[in-house]
């Protein structure tokens, strides 16, 4: 589990991400929580298990299965001037090293990240991670912005195998402004913490939101309500300022109102013990799970209206009203205290409704997607396609990285096609050919000194000799059956554009990727010439065992020169961390704990 917020949790979303590992512990899963660490303390900890990782210890960041969840701490916990209760972000750049080393060394099974529009770096590393990979949005707020950095959350949750959201409204919301096939895994409760509302009256009301806008509203709406049918109100608000809240109350209701701030779903639930009616005077409010919460302890809901609201409450467990709307909540909340009856049929479907769904049922929800699309490959290999695999389309070689060492490394980094391209002739490229396991797809090829500059031959039987005029070169590729690339100008000297013009008939491939640049500017320039109409490739130009792997393509499988043309129409290509190894080990021994 990946969390951009803070642990130990102070927000909901950090309470949901723990109440999910935990459920799944307790199935019997080993479960780890990535997220920034609060205090010095917590951060040193998961530093040092980061670096002992780095190392070699595969078992650094590894929970036992069934064990409680294991927290390590990416980064130290900054605040966030966000609005919502105790919001704490981790810093950028520490915890985008720390999240990289964990989610592509780690060998989970499972990378689950929550809310992925956070100010954290965790969406683009989710790209590092070996196992299935999911993303929760928890709030849709934060879509108002994605505008602006649209091509950089395209491109990272194209990395994804799993989009979820809480509800089937914010599922639609989600859809249409980042297109894609969302999953709808509502949140739990935990049943025990919530329970008989108070049989004497009382008023809670929901306002955590920092600027108290929604409290000042519902206050206006509390205050000409008669005090022996209101009875007490009781106000949750934003953890840690109690005194801001209070001050934020009219004078005349001061006498009527207490406040406790918001610690989490053992704090509510005793605040919801206080009263048989619970507000929510804000649409961002009533659309969090303490909504569900409520409705779980049995309160006669009033809550802002919206979409996610609307379906939380199912018509007969609530009632949704206009946000900021004052005659309508004054008519309401009137109503429902001069109507006992009222409130208390509304009272037994809420929680009927609140309690049908408890944390177990979720983890058992997203056991089933995650075994769903873990099957993706063999339901593939069964319908005869094949799941894609990672190609490293242009390995140099060199005095540290011969035709052995070539293999091993590909076997170590999870390559499945490797185009072996030297300067000099084919000899290394068929003694890789020669040495690879069934496992290896190798591709023959030859790097070419040409008089304008290095070109690429692959699919080659005989050699190209050195020195050609650069369309002589590119014919005599052609003339073997071979396929032309020219490489990135920033591994290798490439021709110039006006001798490229020249021959753009002879051209069949260009290089996109390499690992010189920084991944996501390397990423998107491949993008781009991709939708520029070129055939793209992406290679390591490897010479030495851990450059093997760094960039290349992933692609389906092929037969010869013209299908892996046609695989490249489709292949997406990816940037990975140097020396990244394959998790075999590390998941072997899970299997033996627990089926899963």
């Amino acid at each position: 589990m990946v969390s951009p917020h803070a642990f130990p949790p102070g927000d909901d979303v950090g309470h949901a991400v723990a109440a999910e590992a935990e459920a799944l512990a307790r199935r019997g899963h080993a479960v780890t929580i990535l997220a920034p660490g609060t205090g010095r303390p917590a951060a040193d900890s998961g530093r040092r298990r980061i670096e002992a990782l780095e190392a070699g210890d595969r078992d650094a960041v590894a929970a036992d299965a069934g064990a409680p969840p294991l927290v390590v701490a990416t980064s130290r916990a900054i605040r966030s001037g966000a609005k919502g209760p105790g919001r704490r972000l981790g810093g950028p750049i520490d915890s985008a090293s720390g999240l990289e080393i964990a989610l592509g060394m780690g060998g989970f099974d499972v990378a689950h990240l929550h809310e992925p529009l956070a100010p954290s770096p965790a969406l683009a590393a989710l790209r590092h991670a070996t196992g299935v990979r999911a993303v929760t949005f928890h709030r849709t707020a934060p879509l108002a912005g994605v505008a602006f950095v649209r091509p950089l959350v395209d491109r990272a949750l194209a990395q994804a195998d799993l989009r979820i959201a809480l509800s089937a409204a914010a599922g639609h919301v989600l859809a249409g402004i980042l297109p894609g096939a969302y999953e709808v895994v509502p949140e739990g409760i935990d049943p025990d913490l919530f329970g008989p509302p108070s049989t004497a009256p009382g008023v809670v009301v929901v306002v955590r939101d920092r600027d108290r806008t929604g409290l000042r509203f519902v206050m206006r709406a509390l205050a000409a309500t008669d005090p022996a049918l209101s009875g007490p109100i009781t106000v949750i608000g934003p953890a840690g300022t109690p005194q801001r809240t209070r001050a934020a109350v009219p004078k005349a209701l001061r006498e009527r109102v207490s406040v406790i701030p918001d610690a989490g779903a053992a704090a509510r639930g005793e605040a919801f013990r206080l009263g048989r009616i619970a507000l929510f005077p804000t649409a961002e409010e009533a659309a969090t799970p303490v909504l569900r919460e409520a409705l779980a302890a049995g309160m006669c809901v009033l809550a802002a209206r919206g979409p996610e609201v609307e379906e939380a409450l199912g018509g007969d467990a609530g009632i949704a009203l206009p946000p900021f709307t004052s005659e309508a909540w004054a008519d309401a909340i009137t109503s429902c205290l001069v109507n006992p009856a009222r409130v208390a049929l509304l009272s037994a479907a809420a929680e009927h409704r609140g309690r049908a769904r408890t944390w177990d049922d979720v983890a058992a929800d997203l056991e089933t997607l995650y075994r769903g699309v873990a099957a993706r490959p063999a339901e593939a290999a069964a319908n005869g396609t094949e799941a894609p695999v990672f190609a490293d389309l242009r390995v140099r070689g060199g005095s540290g990285l011969g035709p052995r060492e070539i293999v091993q490394a590909a076997a170590d980094r999870e390559v499945r096609i490797i185009a072996v391209a030297a300067p000099g002739g084919i000899a290394p490229a068929l003694e890789v050919l020669r040495l690879a396991p069934d496992a290896l797809k190798v591709i023959v090829g030859q790097e070419v000194e040409t008089r304008e500059g290095v070109v690429v031959g692959l699919f080659l039987t005989e050699p190209v000799p050195d020195g050609l005029a650069l369309d002589e070169a590119l014919r005599r590729v052609r003339a073997q059956g071979g396929l032309t690339l020219i490489p990135h100008p920033d591994s290798a000297t490439a021709p110039p554009a006006e001798a490229l013009r020249d021959v753009s008939g002879l051209v069949d491939c260009h290089e996109g990727l390499t690992p010189a640049r920084p991944a996501a500017q390397a990423t998107d320039a491949a993008l781009l010439l991709q939708r520029a109409g070129l055939v793209v490739t992406g290679g390591s130009a490897a010479t030495a065992p851990a450059d093997v792997g760094t960039a290349g393509m992933l692609m389906q499988s092929f037969a010869g020169p013209r299908e892996f043309m046609t695989a490249l129409g489709d292949a997406r290509p990816v940037r990975r961390r140097r020396g990244r190894r394959a998790r075999g080990a590390r998941s072997s021994r899970r299997a033996s704990q627990h089926d899963a």
